[in-house]
């Protein structure tokens, strides 16, 4: 990996909906989980060194570059042997209980920091086994409105320089591999065409997200929230200045009527006839 690659994918899992970012270096691993209800963020970094020790914990050693494709494709769900989960201390301790077949650790209690942490665990599924690969995350508290704009920003500004790049390489590098067969490109289980369509709908949610923060903050630095009901609406304003209009105008007619010698004369049908007769005689005698 010569530069670092972030990965982003909403997981359910038994709390709920989560955000999990990851962001996979040359030897180091960036891991974040964030809680759609709460908002709640759990962090954790692990360089090459931890993650190998781990996995050589669990019986199925797996090196470092190994682990963080298996993290990927757990992430993406492009494979059925690798998926993910999030445990708290509690769950994870029920988990070992079962699987070395002794009683559970009682809960921690509600001031400990283990009551607090959560476990981002990989799960690689073989024949006959399960293995878990736990990777603790310490709680990271609430996001700050200001900071978290800013980041979407530029991990949006990161997402369109990646979409640049792979647009250019479609067209290069594309056309070669179209030049050598279709099945190459079809088997090929990380295309430019997928990466791609990840991208694009990466930073639509992104450019959704930075949108409703965005009003978000400024309606918190305002220091009230706008309210739809406040605001009346341009039609019924237009509709009831109208009404108002008329009816000052209905109670002018009434307080000052006109007076008797302002009246317009009556229309004459027939003088009106005879003057259009006259008129077309005279143009006649004219010519």
């Amino acid at each position: 990996m010569a530069e670092p690659r972030y990965l982003q994918a909403d997981c359910t899992f038994r709390p709920g909906t989560h955000t999990v970012r990851v962001t996979l270096a040359r030897s180091a691993l960036r891991v974040e989980v964030e809680a759609h209800g709460t908002a709640d963020l759990w962090r954790g970094e692990f360089d090459a060194a931890f993650i190998e020790d781990l996995t050589r914990k669990t019986g199925n050693f797996k090196q470092f570059g190994i682990f963080c494709s298996m993290l990927e494709s757990a992430l993406m769900q492009s494979s059925e042997s690798v998926s993910l989960e999030l445990l708290t201390y509690s769950d994870l301790e029920t988990l070992r209980s079962r699987k070395v077949g002794t009683t559970a650790r009682p809960p921690p209690s509600s001031s400990s920091p283990l009551s607090t942490k959560r476990y981002l665990i990989l799960v690689y599924s073989v024949e006959f086994d399960r293995i878990h690969y736990p990777l603790p995350l310490p709680y990271a508290g609430r996001p700050d409105l200001a900071t978290l704009v800013r980041e979407l920003r530029e991990e949006l500004a990161r997402l369109r320089a990646r979409r640049l790049e792979e647009v250019g390489w479609e067209g290069t590098g594309g056309l070669l591999a179209a030049g050598k067969g279709v099945c190459q490109m079809h088997c090929e289980p990380f295309s430019p065409a997928l990466q791609l369509a990840e991208a694009k709908a990466s930073e639509q949610r992104l450019q959704l997200r930075v949108k409703s923060l965005t009003a978000e903050l400024a309606s918190c630095r305002r220091g009230r929230r706008p309210s739809a009901s406040t605001a009346p609406c341009p039609q019924k304003q237009r509709s009831t200045s109208v009404e108002s209009h008329r009816s000052s105008l209905g109670r002018s007619s009434q307080r000052s009527p006109s007076p008797a010698g302002s009246r317009l004369p009556r229309f004459d049908p027939t003088a009106f006839v005879r003057a259009r007769q006259r008129r077309q005689k005279e143009a006649e005698l004219r010519k």
